[in-house]
């Protein structure tokens, strides 16, 4: 049997702040009463328990405020608009048929925590649902604990497992915890002077409090034990306070616990149906209604016809027919070479040209689902497409970000619980038998031909695996997007992600035009360079071998020159980079190695992968330009790869140069300055940072001047490069040791030092660092300023090189992200007022910070303010970012020779 128990009020604020601002007709304002019904509704649907509970919190003190009348006295006081709602908590609770409980003098925890104790001796596995941590104590074997991470349905699960992976205790002993470190959100005290890290590695060590007491000579170093030898009354206290009570006197049995769905009596159900239409929740009323299901039945009875429910359009005007005719968006597919159509239950193929629809298609009001409608878009080309409100593929990847591929039958199956079949291969030519006629799938007689055609046979499954994706699709948009509102990144998706597709489609169709004659003669120069450093290396090793063959190279390095071996690998040791870096400081060999590897890439990669690569009849390169490539929400491109053509290296620029401007244009670049440093100071609000800023000054030689205690004017340039250095090391979470290496010289222990100095000098940023850190590993997540998320498991693993990774993701992410989002912002903003001011101009890259533009010479000073101007301006005030963004424009006849324009 199963137990749910619900803490009402918690997953009530949740949906508070994480729901749409409804209101009545009358105003009356009931968005986190949607917000909390919904999720109580769907926990009953997942969890189908025996018994279920939602418990509320008394509206009088408690004994815990009897025992400390400071108790919770530092919480805000709460909106008027949750109280109107809070107190229809329970008749709606009760019009719904769902167990509610209340007791006073207690509070909602202690009636989870006496029911969580008494379950297992009913026989039932529990199940609590809370946004309170105090909960976890309550967990064991059979007593899991569901805790609300951000909305009121991202549910992080903990068993005793999970939490002494946290905590590095188990569940018992966080009332000991509490006890030590306080509860600053119930305002009990605990021990002062003792933080997370000393009470949990004192519970780890000792146990319990009173085992804690009884070696409080032994504890180190004897300042803890001072402390807690002076404040052992209010360590108790605080243990007491922070415990859960699980003998509570309820005043109900546990049959009263018994659930029941309201749709399974009619009574029940009208009573049901006539609370939710008081509150005009039109999208709650279906569950209620005669023969009503809820969503998730809805959903699974559509998805069991997906596979066969679906029609063949004979002709363009049947499609077009049967396209006007829906009123709800309409899932686009172009899939196995015809396009399908699908609305709810029914799916339908079309292999005529798509031209045909083209009036549907760029139709507005003609609302569509796409699963990457960049790819669909660029399909179509010539055609236009309008009336994209939905992309399946972008709304996963800001669901799961860690993931590039999103592919339809595993969205399916872990949003819509339902298997998708796969698209079957098609088979092998054989060459030696006869080439069959071709057929139709629309034509009549295409049933009597698909009896003797095997390729025919196979197009028909094709086209009805097409038919069932396309359907999956569109039960998936509200699925997705429903999970976008919870976890707060809709208006990133509906803001950034969907509408920049189509300013990717527009770059990637018109392409970068390469200096084909330069390229060549860069590959010949190349080739002499690979050329004469194999025969170098030949040199030094006294032998000829093949230089890109690992084993080969192993057996050069580590047996015949005697080279101290390096890291162990399944094949020997390694010859990787980072060993070789470590070499080339004393072995030429390794500095010729890595040359050769270079110059090798570049050559192959670059050289030959663009002349290859382009378009033959345009000499232009169209790179594919990827919203899911990269977990921070920064676009990234490939085929060729464009953004990672090296810059600071002569052989790099040499590439670049071969990136042209049309005759009568010229290349522009709009690149942001210190774009990253000027967001860690927004977010940090370090005056010192923010001041630099704000007036203009070069903010590498304030910080030195700071860190050295100087005037800015006596900051040398060995100052002010360990500042820039320790800047941008602190933004990416550097360690002592990475920032001793970057600053080349120093032991990690003196580099830390100065990174303290640094803290100490910049306290803003060191705040930063440590809530950030905090918030982390309690959400187990870090989000940029516009609410984008970057999942981080590892942020409270035991393994340190995976936690400390984590923890410097943690620190960079909130700043690297809103970077991406700004970039986005931009291109946004300038891709508009160019189509509005109908000019020639063409955004036609981006890479990292940096726009390049393809510009007539007759606009270059118009383009030039308007790109300045734009990308500074739009995304300051979007976020409202308290410091100014500068861009720097500059033009030239390629993309290495650009010289600054402002």
């Amino acid at each position: 049997m199963k137990l749910l128990l619900i803490d009402g009020y918690s997953l009530l604020f949740r949906a508070y702040f994480s729901s749409p601002p409804l209101t009545t007709k009358d105003g009356e304002p009931t968005g986190a009463l949607f917000g909390f019904l919904k999720m109580v509704l769907r926990l009953l649907d997942e969890a189908q328990p025996d018994y279920a509970l939602v418990a509320l919190d008394a509206h009088a003190p408690t004994f815990r405020h009897d025992a400390d009348a400071t108790y919770k006295a530092n919480r805000p006081e709460t909106p008027d608009d949750m109280k109107s709602q809070s107190v229809r908590v329970r008749p709606v609770l009760e019009g719904l048929a769902i167990p509610f409980y209340e007791h006073a003098g207690f509070e909602a925890d202690d009636i989870i925590g006496t029911l969580a104790a008494h379950g297992p001796l009913q026989g039932c596995e529990v199940t609590i649902v809370t946004g309170d941590g105090d909960a976890l104590q309550l967990v064991t074997d059979k007593v899991r604990v569901l805790l609300t991470r951000k909305g009121v349905s991202d549910l992080q699960q903990y068993s005793p497992d999970g939490v002494r992976e946290r905590f590095g205790f188990g569940p018992e002993l966080l009332p000991d915890y509490k006890g030590l470190r306080g509860d600053s959100s119930d305002n009990i005290p605990g021990v002062p002077g003792i933080g997370d890290k000393t009470a949990s590695s004192l519970i780890a060590q000792w146990g319990d409090l009173e085992k804690i007491y009884q070696h409080l000579d032994e504890i180190k170093p004897p300042r803890i034990g001072n402390l807690l030898r002076e404040h052992e009354e209010i360590a108790f206290h605080s243990r007491q306070m922070g415990r859960i009570v699980t003998n509570l006197p309820l005043e109900i049995d546990f049959e009263a616990c018994r659930y029941q769905d309201a749709r399974a009596d009619e009574k029940k159900r009208e009573r049901a149906f006539e609370t939710i239409q008081k509150l005009e929740f039109k999208s709650l009323m279906n569950r209620f209604r005669d023969g009503g299901i809820s969503q998730s039945e809805a959903v699974e009875d559509k998805i069991e016809v997906l596979s066969c429910d679906w029609q063949e359009a004979k002709s363009a005007d049947d499609a077009r027919l049967w396209l006007q005719a829906q009123t709800a968006p309409v899932a686009v597919l172009w899939e196995n070479g015809a396009l399908t159509f699908a609305s709810e239950k029914t799916a339908m193929t079309f292999s005529g040209a798509p031209s045909a629809l083209g009036d549907w298609f760029g139709d507005a009001k003609a609302l569509k689902i796409a699963h990457d409608a960049k790819t669909l878009r660029l399909l179509m080309n010539g055609i236009s497409v309008r009336g994209i409100v939905a992309d399946t593929l972008l709304m996963a990847y800001l669901l799961d970000p860690a993931h590039q591929a999103h592919p339809l039958p595993k969205l399916s199956e872990k949003y819509l619980k339902k298997s998708l079949p796969e698209v079957p291969e098609a088979p092998k030519p054989d060459k030696k038998a006869k080439k069959a006629a071709p057929t139709s799938l629309f034509e009549e007689e295409f049933a009597e031909a698909a009896q003797e055609n095997e390729a025919a046979l196979l197009v028909l499954e094709r086209h009805k695996v097409s038919g069932a994706h396309a359907c999956a699709m569109a039960h998936l948009a509200p699925v997705l997007r429903e999970a976008l509102q919870e976890i707060g990144e809709e208006s990133i998706f509906d803001q950034l992600e969907l509408p920049i597709v189509n300013v990717l489609v527009a770059m990637e169709r018109h392409g970068m035009l390469l200096d084909v004659p330069h390229l060549e003669k860069v590959g010949e120069q190349l080739k002499a360079d690979t050329e004469r450093l194999q025969s170098e290396i030949w040199q030094l090793a006294g032998e000829e071998f093949n230089v890109g063959s690992t084993k080969q190279l192993q057996v050069v390095l580590y047996e015949k020159l005697g080279l101290a071996k390096g890291r162990s690998i399944k094949t020997g040791y390694s010859t990787d980079v980072h060993t070789l870096e470590k070499f080339a400081e004393e072995h030429e060999i390794a500095r010729k190695i890595l040359e050769y590897r270079s110059t090798t890439k570049l050559q192959a990669t670059y050289v030959e992968g663009l002349l290859n690569g382009r378009d033959k009849k345009t000499n232009r390169v169209h790179t594919s330009l990827n919203q899911t490539g990269t977990i921070t929400g920064r676009i990234s491109s490939s085929n060729p790869g464009l953004q990672n053509v090296p810059i600071r290296t002569a052989q790099g620029r040499l590439i670049r140069q071969a990136f042209i401007a049309p005759p009568g244009h010229v290349l522009m670049k709009a690149d942001y300055s210190q774009i990253e440093l000027r967001i860690l100071a927004h977010i940090t609000k370090d005056k010192p940072l923010i001041e630099a800023f704000q007036s203009g000054q070069d903010v590498h030689s304030r910080t030195a001047s700071e860190l050295f205690n100087v005037p800015v004017e006596e900051v040398d340039n060995e100052m002010r490069r360990k500042a820039k250095m320790t800047n941008y090391a602190i933004a990416y979470g550097v360690s002592g040791f990475g920032l001793a290496k970057q600053l080349g010289g120093g032991s990690p222990g003196e580099a830390q030092k100065f990174i303290n100095h640094y803290f100490e000098t910049l306290p803003g940023i060191k705040k930063y660092i440590d809530d950030t850190l905090e918030t982390a590993r309690k959400q187990g997540y870090v989000e940029t300023l516009l609410g984008r998320r970057r999942p981080l498991p590892e942020i409270n693993s035991p393994r340190g090189p995976e936690r400390a990774g984590a923890e410097r993701t943690a620190i960079n992410h909130p700043i690297q992200g809103t970077s991406a989002d700004i970039m986005k912002f931009a291109m946004l903003a300038v891709f508009a007022e160019m189509r509005e001011r109908q000019m020639k101009s063409r955004m036609i890259m981006q890479v990292h910070d940096e726009l390049v533009f393809e510009v007539p010479e007759d606009e270059i000073e118009a383009m030039a303010a308007l790109a300045g101007s734009l990308m500074s301006e739009v995304p300051t005030k979007r976020l409202e970012l308290s410091v100014p963004l500068e861009t720097d424009v500059g033009a030239g006849p390629n993309w290495d020779a650009t010289e600054k324009i402002k």
